[in-house]
Parts: C-alpha cells; structure tokens; sequence
C-alpha cells in the first residue's frame, strides 16, 4: 500500500512537469519561438526571426509576473522590442553578437 502511495506520488509530480506553458510564456512578441532559426543565415527572413527571438528572450529575462505592474509590463515590453530592433540591425551588419 505504502508503495502505492509513493508511486502516485511520482506520477503526479511528473505529470506537473508537462502541464506547464511552453516558451514564450505568454510573450508579446509575435512570432517568437524556442527552437532554432530555420531561415538560412545572412537572409532578411534570419534577421527578421533572430531579432524576435532576441526580444522574446530580453522580455522573458526582464519580466516577474508575480510582482510588475501593468505599467513595468509594458515599460519591459517596449525595452524588449528596442533590443530585438538593434539585434535585428546587428544581423543585417553581419554581427550576431
């Protein structure tokens, strides 16, 4: 019986784990997405989807939803998108660092 117990346990641990929402968490960014770039590098459509990227992943490094205001919210959205923009000019330069 203990056994039993300690089983269910598990299993609803584990079934946590895959309840949660993927990436982006939601992000405001359109378009943004977790796996790789599929463009082929150097073309408007990599820069395009590096740059969403980068924003999705500065909001998410930015954000807490458990404590900012609507206003920070926005403030950090706004700063997300001006770091995916000077990413997205960094790529059509030939930089992705």
């Amino acid at each position: 019986m203990r056994a039993a117990i300690v089983c269910l346990g598990l299993l609803a641990g584990l079934a946590g784990c895959n309840a949660g929402t993927p990436y982006p968490n939601p992000s405001p960014i359109a378009g943004a997405r977790v796996s790789a770039n599929p463009n082929a590098r150097g073309t408007e459509a990599f820069c395009q989807q590096y740059g969403r990227q980068t924003a999705a992943n500065s909001y998410e490094n930015r954000i807490d939803r458990g404590e900012d205001s609507i206003g920070v919210s926005l403030l950090q959205r706004q700063r997300a998108r001006e770091d995916g923009a000077a990413a997205y000019r960094r790529c059509l330069s030939g930089r992705l660092n």
